[in-house]
């Protein structure tokens, strides 16, 4: 093991509860929730309960959600050109691995976070049932909805929080370009192919961050919604540094209306 990581290793001991059990990776001590072991020779850390892999050749770690390894040479990966779910990742165990839901115009993670759509006044030739009413963007800023006019996924500039936009109520195209929110659809965000959602392709964590839920009181309908890193955001009180991870589906994973 090289003496760098021999060293940030030994300091991640020393700050680390005793109540998790160690493990052995050749000579070194570890904890499986700070470190994966790869054939018994190479340690990498995790981050947001995200394991990184060794590369070999290189002689380091990277993140899949990020990069790929060939020859021992890092590269970026693609930018998404396919419709992708998103999955909340986070060091404590309440964030790791949660599905986001659009529900309310938000999106968000947790216990009570719900997945609102909607199939209702169709038109012929639109089958409800061939939607599995799931939360699916795209990477161009819109949702995999089919309701006439679209609706659109963005960072909304004035408090940073993740939403989408309202169904149109009529057909007309007018109307459609004037919901509001239409006009920031995906700006400011980053999406790789089955990798990471980033903000600004500078911050690669978001925050979930404890709200009342439309309707609710506090104590009761509660979620996590998700809001861009911005410094007035990282005061926020009950918020949670996570990262999203985009994955590949089809688009009709998703459905005819977000509510």
């Amino acid at each position: 093991m090289r003496p760098l990581a021999a060293f940030a290793l030994a300091a991640s001991l020393l700050v680390t509860s005793n109540a998790e059990d160690t493990a052995t990776c050749g000579a070194a001590t570890y904890f499986p929730s700070e470190y994966s072991c790869y054939n018994d020779t190479a340690l990498c850390p995790t981050a947001y309960s995200l394991p990184t892999v060794p590369c070999s050749g290189s002689g380091g770690c990277y993140a899949p959600q990020s990069l790929s390894c060939n020859g021992g040479i890092l590269r970026t990966l693609p930018k998404a050109s396919s419709p992708f779910t998103l999955t909340a990742f986070g060091t404590r165990e309440p964030y790791r691995n949660v599905s986001v839901k659009a529900c309310g115009n938000y999106l968000a993670i947790g216990a009570n976070a719900r997945e609102c759509t909607s199939c209702t006044g169709v038109g012929p030739g639109v089958q409800c049932s061939s939607y599995k009413g799931r939360t699916v963007l795209l990477p161009d800023g819109s949702m995999a909805a089919d309701v006439p006019g679209g609706q659109y996924w963005y960072v909304d500039p004035r408090d940073g929080v993740l939403q989408f936009t309202k169904a149109a109520n009529s057909t007309s195209t007018a109307q459609a370009l004037e919901i509001p929110g239409r006009e920031f659809a995906g700006q400011r965000v980053t999406v790789y192919e089955n990798g990471f959602f980033e903000y600004d392709s500078s911050s690669h964590y978001w925050l979930a961050c404890l709200r009342t839920l439309p309707g609710g009181t506090i104590g009761t309908g509660r979620s996590w919604r998700i809001y861009s890193p911005s410094p007035s955001n990282l005061e926020f009180k009950e918020c949670e540094k996570i990262k999203l991870v985009a994955t590949a589906v089809d688009r009709k994973q998703g459905a005819y209306r977000y509510e």
